[in-house]
């Protein structure tokens, strides 16, 4: 805001009324140039967040929420955003059409899909028993670290990681974390294990 006659920016408020809707509130202001006296009028917009859908995935079920996102507000997948109190990260959005894209604005998105950041990874882990496969799931942090080579134990089972399965790929050399891993891949092993993962076994 600024005078009308001088352009200053500097001015006090001399009466001040609130008109408040659903989607937003309107501040109407009688205001006085600090700069050379003028009296005018004008008024603040400021709009309300609105509700908007969104899916959270939480180890392989969903649930629907809702969040509040401003008008002209954009999102894009990789955002962390708060749903009820809980942090989850944005997977990607649908629009109005029934399109889904990586970034867009609140005014075009239907429904928000996203992972929870808070609940721990859920990992699938199968070992070669040279013909017979031994499978179990693990929950472990999210941002624990496995590498191929580590040497690992559930049960009675001793393994070595021979490679991890991500949403789009297959590791054979490096490391991920549990966040990113489906699921791991090993051989039986005479080793010294590293981690212990009995106590996570879901």
């Amino acid at each position: 805001m600024q005078c009308p006659i001088c352009g200053s920016g500097s001015f006090r408020v001399l009466k001040s009324r609130t008109d408040e809707s659903r989607a937003r509130k309107i501040k109407h202001l009688v205001l006085e140039c600090e700069e050379c006296g003028t009296v005018f009028r004008d008024s603040i917009v400021i709009e309300k967040p609105r509700s908007h859908r969104i899916v959270v995935s939480e180890h392989g079920k969903s649930y629907r929420d809702e969040v509040k996102l401003y008008p002209g507000e954009e999102l894009s997948a990789g955002d962390a955003i708060t749903v009820s109190g809980k942090l989850v990260e944005v997977t990607s959005l649908e629009l109005k059409g029934g399109k889904r894209v990586d970034r867009a604005t609140a005014d075009d998105i239907e429904t928000v899909w996203a992972v929870s950041l808070e609940a721990p990874a859920r990992v699938g882990v199968s070992v070669d028993l040279h013909g017979e496969v031994y499978s179990r799931k693990v929950e472990i942090d999210r941002d624990f670290i496995f590498r191929v080579g580590d040497v690992l134990k559930i049960g009675e089972h001793v393994f070595r990681i021979k490679s991890m399965k991500t949403g789009d790929r297959m590791i054979r050399r490096g490391s991920a974390p549990a966040h990113n891993i489906k699921r791991i891949y090993g051989v039986p092993v005479n080793m010294r294990f590293t981690h212990d993962l009995t106590d996570r076994v879901v």
